[in-house]
């Protein structure tokens, strides 16, 4: 018991400089690594990639190229929260329901427009599928469509 006593004002101590000198400074250094995640807008975009379970190649490259051209020409309004890319599978059960939302008959590229937590407006861009083959023409083809849905 001696020996507890006997060092525990030395271990206060230490447990005091480590919390008012060190872990200040490694709190800092950790959060200037870390992105903080931005709030959604009121108002944004969102550029959804609809597939299924089974996924051939050209299923694939569509998704490939899709993101290519939205990370490609929207890199900033996807930081902010502007727009908002994601490949959803409507075959899971919690996403079934946008088969019938989108009338979806096969894989497809939908860009939507949500105001206030509602989508008030979507397009299928069907041409995806003309252009698959042709990644310049698919490029150009998506940023266009994107470009006008935005408004820019």
């Amino acid at each position: 018991m001696k020996i507890i006593q006997k060092h525990l004002p030395f271990c206060n101590r230490t447990i005091l400089f480590m919390l008012i000198f060190v872990m200040p400074a490694f709190m800092a250094a950790s959060a200037e690594g870390a992105e903080t995640p931005s709030a959604t807008p009121a108002h944004y975009y969102t550029a959804t990639y609809f597939h299924g379970s089974f996924r051939c190649g050209t299923c694939q490259r569509i998704e490939t190229l899709s993101e290519k051209a939205i990370t490609n020409h929207f890199a900033q309004e996807l930081k902010s929260g502007a727009l908002v890319w994601r490949a959803v599978n409507v075959d899971e059960p919690e996403n079934q329901h946008y088969v019938k939302d989108y009338s979806l008959f096969t894989k497809s590229l939908i860009i939507s427009e949500v105001k206030d937590g509602k989508e008030i407006r979507w397009k299928n861009l069907e041409k995806v599928w003309n252009f698959v083959r042709n990644e310049d023409k698919f490029d150009e083809y998506v940023l266009s469509e994107v470009k006008a849905w935005m408004g820019q």
